[in-house]
């Protein structure tokens, strides 16, 4: 009864009710990762060009965040220079105020696409981990033993939280583009494309972008909730695994194993043996036992 229930205690493994939970994370990170690859290759080969869109903010929302002109190739044309205009401040002669020379101040381009294909390219690379992880977890979840899945859970823990971090940290950054987005004629002006690209109302709001590009990254708010809730099943799981070792260490510690028999030559030469009659031992002079 002991051997059995020692035996229960050392095999720690997953209940079939554990096993769905962990086949229904995996399958939602593996989806997420999917979905995140086709976004990255819409952007890194430069399908969201502006030239064919239609309507004003499909416009907007390319050139801010999806297509960057300069790794997709496409020259843009930049605005005439202001011409400074140079007089003589020799005006002793003329009653005259002299004009101070000052180089004209141009508004320099953020960039937004770019730094968005940089950060797309990132977040691929963190996805490719997040997927292997996620099918070794199928994998592992058969497992008997409490070492591999300890270590399992806990890699998929804290790489769920690892990326659950990263997608907020975006998420804020991107909604601090509100600055440089208050109107459609800004977002032109900070994206270089004001010659190429015309609207119809330049004063309409467009700090709206940079809200869906912070959902965007926070993955919907949903699937953000789902991670967050992925990650406390992961933490109890863990946890479950983490007590059937203590409880095991703790059986052992208070009932140990029956050791194995072993097998022992006897030393004849130190056994004493009676005769029939007689009443102190005496040693055997043969290397052999008599059995009366």
């Amino acid at each position: 009864m002991f051997e059995n229930r020692l035996l229960s205690i050392e095999h720690t493994s997953l209940t079939p009710a554990e096993k769905k939970s962990c086949v229904w994370i995996s399958d939602s990170i593996i989806l997420q990762c999917l979905l995140v690859f086709v976004g990255t290759a819409t952007i890194g080969f430069c399908l969201w060009s502006p030239e064919h869109s239609t309507y004003d903010y499909d416009k907007l929302f390319r050139i801010m965040y999806l297509y960057d002109p300069l790794a997709c190739g496409y020259n843009l044309r930049a605005s005439k220079s202001i011409r400074n205009l140079l007089l003589n401040n020799e005006t002793s002669i003329r009653n005259i105020l002299p004009i101070q020379w000052m180089p004209a101040v141009l508004t320099v381009s953020t960039k937004l696409s770019a730094k968005t294909r940089k950060y797309v390219n990132l977040s691929a690379v963190i996805h490719v981990v997040w997927l292997l992880v996620a099918i070794a977890l199928r994998i592992i979840r058969f497992s008997k033993e409490s070492q591999p899945l300890k270590y399992m859970l806990a890699t998929v823990l804290y790489t769920t939280v690892f990326v659950t971090a990263f997608d907020l940290s975006m998420a804020i950054v991107y909604i601090a583009h509100i600055q440089q987005s208050l109107t459609y004629g800004m977002i032109l002006r900070y994206s270089g494309w004001s010659v190429e690209m015309k609207v119809q109302n330049y004063d309409d709001f467009g700090g709206w972008f940079p809200m869906v590009a912070s959902i965007c990254w926070m993955r919907g708010v949903i699937i953000l909730a789902l991670n967050v809730y992925s990650c406390r099943v992961l933490q109890l799981l863990r946890r479950r695994v983490r007590k059937g070792e203590e409880k095991r260490r703790l059986v052992l510690e208070e009932h140990g194993p029956i050791p194995e028999a072993e097998f022992k030559k006897p030393d004849e030469d130190k056994v004493l043996y009676y005769r029939t009659g007689e009443h102190e031992p005496s040693r055997s002079k043969h290397r052999r036992l008599i059995f009366f």
